[in-house]
């Protein structure tokens, strides 16, 4: 729908200024009017009505046509100016034309008005239209470059020489204000193989709805770059928008190595378990097997005794694969803490020298021990558990994988750090597993033709101990050239010296001088029968309790009980609230907790129990145990 145009006259007389509306209606304009005689209204006019046309005469008492033109040139210089006047000389009009007048017309002659105004009328709307035309591509031009300035990508345009002719704020962070001017291909680290399939090499084609995709290397950075045929500046050229997908190939080379660390450790661990299976079932068969033949009529005491020696080494043999898989899972599970205590390195390996002398003079092996420090300096303070477990398992695997030669263990001081080593002459390690020796579940033989038994889970457990107490470990190995490992520890001295404490003499046929009450809190049948049968020829009387509620109530009842001996994990009240309960009493009677986690015994002390005894434990251990309390 049009819009009705505006047109403001300038006029004193309003006999002339009717006559002008009726020829400009006899052209069947439609239009809207306003009609001033002043300077001051005319000025107003031009700020409140916004005239599309002026229509002025030339003479008035206090204003003019030329003033009101030199007016209109300064306020709305694109509304079309025509001059309406009685009597104009020849100079005058060619001045006001100069001016910026659009036509004149004499009113004697008003015929020419009606096609003056329609003229006018048709160069408003059209400068109407440019005005939009030009908004329009203003907003086009203003969204573009906002467009190309939020862009999360590089953006550049190259001609079909291959010259860089524009470029956007990312493409510039990435390859710098240099690159204006250069080939495109001099961006790549490896212009041919990187551009073999760049659209210039072939005519750009405009408007072509393909669009290439190659990776290029750019820098340090890889990118995805995508082209596409179009028109710039009257000629052909290539579009690019340069995608950073550098994260991305990291993240997928990643997942690769993690999926194939996956397929690994899964390869692993059912080769693990395989190993596991076979672990257990072979003293398992001789526990089972050689518990049959005891009961054969016939067997004689040698025999019979010869099976149960079988057995208890089957047993230990079977306690110590449980171990290493109940630590290993401790390990995984962040359970595992360091309890630091005075300990002497001197009697560590002096004890590990006797525990392993017997198994290596039976296979012909020398056992050496080399003290590095003097004996003040062997007292020293750490996890003296831990610390044991890892030279042990490091000792056990050297003595397995050695058929002649030594073993030999050592320590010496390095640093703020103690070095122990244990080396021997067996068969070695080839370097390429030096990398993975210490890895979960990695063995180097496969489960299937292993000569060598064990779970194989020994060095991790090793590695994990001797990290946890502040040390690194490593390996110096040659195949058929024996093994040694080293690893550190952080080296704390006592403060003062303590006086090892002695094992109290205890042996299996003890008998108290005086009847003990002993109270077993146990729920499992099996293990309170274990415990009655290891103390029935010494001299006390057993109570029974099945949880931590009766253990409660008999320790309240009972004035005479002399020591409790308390399972942990039980049913309706566990040992720990027991014994929270029986301290909070004020009941003094020494307790012994009993259980199958080594990480309960902090929490044990912690809670009132005097001592401490893990299970499984035998006869001695109980009646050591027992012996230092009453």
């Amino acid at each position: 729908m049009k819009q009705i145009p505006r047109i403001l006259f300038v006029e004193d007389v309003l006999a002339d200024a009717e006559l002008i509306w009726f020829e400009i209606d006899k052209n069947n304009i439609l239009y809207e009017k306003k009609l001033v005689d002043n300077k001051k209204d005319f000025l107003e006019e031009i700020e409140t009505f916004c005239p599309d046309i002026i229509i002025s005469d030339f003479s008035l008492p206090q204003f003019n046509g030329m003033a009101a033109l030199q007016l209109r040139n300064t306020k709305a210089p694109t509304v079309p100016f025509i001059l309406v006047t009685g009597s104009l000389n020849e100079e005058v009009a060619v001045e006001c034309m100069k001016a910026g007048a659009d036509d004149y017309i004499l009113k004697g002659n008003l015929s020419r008005l009606g096609p003056a105004v329609q003229n006018a009328v048709n160069r408003v709307r059209l400068l109407k239209k440019i005005k939009r035309a030009e908004a329009r591509l203003k907003e086009s031009h203003d969204l573009n470059e906002a467009l190309i300035k939020t862009i999360p990508f590089g953006m550049d345009i190259v001609s079909n020489d291959g010259d860089i002719l524009f470029q956007n704020g990312i493409f510039t962070r990435l390859f710098g204000e240099g690159a204006i001017g250069l080939k495109c291909w001099e961006l790549y680290m490896d212009n041919e193989t990187q551009c073999a399939d760049c659209p210039l090499k072939n005519p750009i084609q405009v408007g072509r709805t393909d669009i290439h995709v190659v990776e290029g290397m750019l820098g340090n950075r890889i990118f995805e770059v995508s082209y596409t045929g179009m028109m710039y500046r009257g000629e052909p050229a290539l579009f690019k928008i340069f995608l950073d997908i550098t994260d991305r190939k990291m993240a997928e080379a990643e997942l690769l190595k993690a999926k194939e660390k996956a397929v690994e450790s899964d390869r692993l661990k059912t080769a693990f378990l395989n190993n596991i299976s076979h672990e257990i079932r072979t003293p398992m068969n001789a526990i089972v097997g050689f518990a049959a033949l005891l009961s054969e009529p016939d067997t004689d005491f040698m025999t019979r005794q010869s099976y149960i020696d079988i057995i208890m080494q089957s047993s230990n043999h079977l306690l110590e694969i449980i171990s290493d898989i109940v630590d290993i899972s401790n390990i995984d599970a962040r359970l595992v803490k360091v309890v630091e205590k005075e300990g002497n390195l001197k009697a560590i390996l002096k004890m590990l020298y006797d525990q392993f002398l017997q198994i290596t003079t039976e296979k012909n092996l020398k056992m050496l021990v080399e003290y590095g420090l003097s004996d003040q300096d062997m007292l020293i303070r750490t996890d003296v558990t831990k610390l044991t477990q890892i030279l042990n398992n490091l000792v056990s695997n050297a003595i397995k994988f050695t058929s002649e030669g030594y073993i030999k263990i050592g320590v010496r001081p390095k640093d703020d750090f103690l070095e122990f080593h244990v080396s021997d002459t067996g068969i070695g390690i080839d370097k390429e597993h030096h990398g993975r020796i210490f890895d979960r579940f990695y063995q180097i033989q496969e489960s299937t033709s292993r000569v060598y038994e064990g779970t194989g889970l020994g060095l991790s457990i090793s590695k994990a101990n001797v990290e946890l107490l502040g040390g690194t470990i490593w390996l110096d190995s040659e195949l058929g050239k024996g093994t040694s490992f080293f690893f550190t520890i952080p080296y704390r001295k006592q403060i003062e010296m303590v006086r090892m404490k002695r094992d109290t003499a205890v042996s299996e046929d003890q008998i108290f001088t005086v009847k003990k009450r002993i109270l077993v809190v146990e729920d499992i049948e099996s293990n309170f029968k274990l415990i009655k049968y290891f103390l029935s020829r010494s001299n006390v009387e057993i109570l029974k309790a099945v949880n931590g509620k009766e253990a409660l109530d008999l320790c309240l009842s009972d004035k005479n009980i002399d020591i409790v001996l308390m399972d942990i994990k039980m049913p309706v009240m566990d040992g720990f609230t027991a014994v929270r309960l029986i301290r909070k009493a004020k009941i003094t009677v020494p307790i012994i907790a009993q259980t199958a986690y080594s990480d309960d015994r902090d929490s044990a002390i912690a809670v009132g129990c005097n001592g401490f005894i893990s299970k499984p434990f035998d006869k001695k251990s109980l009646l050591r145990i027992i012996s230092e309390y009453i």
